[in-house]
């Protein structure tokens, strides 16, 4: 855990009028899922900033990925009385019980990046992140046309997620699934999770690509965010299996923008990602939870910008993807 102290007069001087009274100064814990993670990163630096200039005093808790860790710091925070819980959840259900008792100690609570169970919106105020459930989808799509585009009447994929135990990753799986429905040839045969891990997602492609090559390989990947698909790619390279669209060659899709991934989709390497930009989430829910506090309503729900990038769009996204 690491304390983050904001300067409430410095903050004043710099917004002005802008910034509400009865925001500033409140104090806000802020709950981080795999704070190592480049992406996970880049969302904190979005919230941190944002945080800072409204004059909001936050204490980070960290946690890699563990949720009972997780709900312990929640119950710590409650204790403390904090005035607003931000919380990337570690695991969709796990953490339900805890926004309960936020909820019934008066402690408002706002969820980013990471889905929560159904059933559970009432313990929550807002969420603010990408339809995750689309974001699957763009990617089941782009395999679709992909598939299509390379004169392939069927296909085997193979999907390297993030950690199934968050609500985004679940999400993705069955938007993603939902979308292949338009071509019942695609078949999705494997489903391993790297807990957004680019080593542990190379190390999953190598032994995909041997598991799966007596059986004449594998059509396409899905790495769920670019790291991941780039480790597919490093993979692939090193079994000696080309990459594109054309026959023998295997297809890589992706559903988390980052340099690397937009690289790869100009070299022909990748032939999807999608928009999911830290920077907007983390500054997003920053505002949310000082509105919150200052007594102005917020959306349930504050869905951002989901979109495919392909080869013909990738330049328009350089910069929200480069962290």
């Amino acid at each position: 855990m690491r304390i983050l102290l904001i300067s409430i007069a410095a903050a004043l001087a710099t917004l002005g009028a802008s910034v509400s009274a009865e925001a500033a100064g409140k104090k806000v814990a802020y709950f981080v899922t795999g704070p190592n993670n480049r992406y996970v990163a880049a969302v904190s630096k979005g919230f941190l900033e944002r945080a800072k200039a409204l004059g909001l005093e936050v204490t980070e808790f960290d946690n890699s990925y563990d949720p009972a860790l997780q709900v312990q710091q929640i119950d710590d925070a409650i204790a403390r009385k904090f005035d607003l819980l931000a919380i990337m959840p570690a695991s969709e259900k796990a953490v339900v019980p805890a926004l309960a008792r936020a909820k019934q100690a008066g402690i408002p609570v706002i969820t980013l990046v990471n889905d929560v169970a159904k059933g559970a919106e009432g313990f929550y105020v807002s969420f603010v992140g990408e339809d995750n459930h689309r974001l699957g989808e763009i990617a089941g799509e782009a395999v679709v046309r992909a598939v299509k585009e390379s004169g392939r009447d069927e296909a085997k994929v193979a999907l390297i997620t993030g950690s199934l135990a968050e609500g985004n990753g679940l999400a993705r799986v069955k938007g993603f699934n939902e979308a292949l429905k338009a071509n019942p040839k695609i078949h999705v045969v494997a489903t391993e999770d790297a807990f957004w891990d680019t080593a542990k997602s190379e190390q999953i492609a190598g032994q995909l690509f041997a598991r799966f090559a007596p059986q004449g390989g594998l059509d396409v990947m899905y790495g769920m965010a670019d790291n991941q698909a780039v480790a597919i790619e490093r993979a692939a390279e090193a079994a000696g299996i080309p990459l594109g669209l054309e026959k023998g060659k295997l297809i890589v899709v992706s559903s988390n923008c980052d340099t690397d991934g937009l690289k790869a989709i100009r070299e022909g390497k990748q032939y999807s990602t999608a928009t999911q930009v830290p920077g907007d989430a983390g500054s997003h829910s920053a505002q949310i939870a000082a509105d919150y506090l200052a007594g102005k309503k917020v959306p349930p729900v504050d869905h951002l910008v989901a979109e495919p990038i392909t080869k013909d769009n990738v330049d328009k996204w350089q910069q929200a993807c480069t962290y």
